[in-house]
């Protein structure tokens, strides 16, 4: 009897066994990269597993599961298991938790070296174009009068200005309308604007002086907020996208961000 009571378990046993069914998938960032230490929780069964360095991460389940992809950093998501997803693989897709990003006002920090420093305040290439094409338009005499609505001469005193062109309004007129059009006003970018900007960075910009670093997709993302927090780059560039002006900061945050950072695997 006992025999019987025995291998009536094992079978029982093997058949729970065999019939135990498993979830693969791989789970990414927004940026498509892989991530690594994400939890995955099978609500049914309080089971849980990590996600490998390569995002691919294998589960016990049965259709109808629920399976919580949690991850520090990461808004938390939840994937109902059908039969099809037994068949192919479950790509999963975790978004950047919103957050603010502080304000970083950026002073002057003298070296010691006034060579340096002084190269440090002269005013930038665009200034010094601006003020040569301004003082060579000044300096070009008018060619035309400008209209004006005035009495008959006979009626008025006379006026010694006559026939000359206000120059100096037009320069600032021009001046003004250059402003307006090459820095638009600057702003505090919201969420999905900063994520546009990582994005346009990675796909516009020369990247292999990061790569050639040892620097990942991951790590790639991870370096964009940090400059962004340090040197304000969404808010002051995103607009007018100044591919120089964001080079050499993000050359500058580069020089702070491996001395806290391990870079390469």
């Amino acid at each position: 009897m006992k025999t019987k009571l025995l291998f009536l378990l094992f079978f029982i046993a093997s058949i729970t066994a065999f019939s135990q069914q498993y979830i693969t998938g791989k789970v990414s960032s927004e940026f498509d990269a892989a991530l690594q230490n994400v939890v995955i929780f099978n609500t049914r069964t309080d089971e849980k597993v990590l996600s490998d360095k390569e995002g691919n991460f294998t589960i016990a389940a049965k259709p109808t599961d629920e399976l919580r992809f949690i991850k520090s950093g990461y808004d938390r998501i939840s994937s109902k298991i059908s039969a099809q997803n037994f068949s192919e693989p479950l790509n999963i897709l975790l978004t950047k938790s919103p957050y603010d990003i502080a304000e970083i006002e950026l002073k002057f920090q003298a070296t010691g070296n006034l060579e340096k420093d002084i190269k440090t305040l002269d005013p930038s290439k665009r200034v010094v174009a601006l003020n040569s094409t301004m003082k060579a338009y000044m300096m070009t005499p008018p060619t035309d009068v400008a209209p004006k609505l005035s009495v008959p001469s006979a009626f008025a005193a006379p006026n010694y200005n006559a026939g000359q062109v206000n120059i100096l309004g037009i320069a600032s007129a021009v001046f003004g309308l250059i402003k307006k059009a090459k820095n638009p006003p600057i702003t505090t970018p919201n969420y999905a604007e900063t994520q546009a900007f990582y994005r346009r960075i990675k796909n516009t910009m020369d990247m292999s002086f990061y790569t050639s670093r040892g620097f990942d997709e991951e790590q790639i993302d991870h370096f964009l907020i940090y400059a962004d927090q340090n040197y304000s780059l969404a808010k002051l560039y995103r607009k007018n996208f100044d591919i120089s002006a964001i080079d050499i900061a993000m050359k500058l945050a580069y020089k702070e961000y491996i001395k806290t950072h391990k870079v390469g695997s």
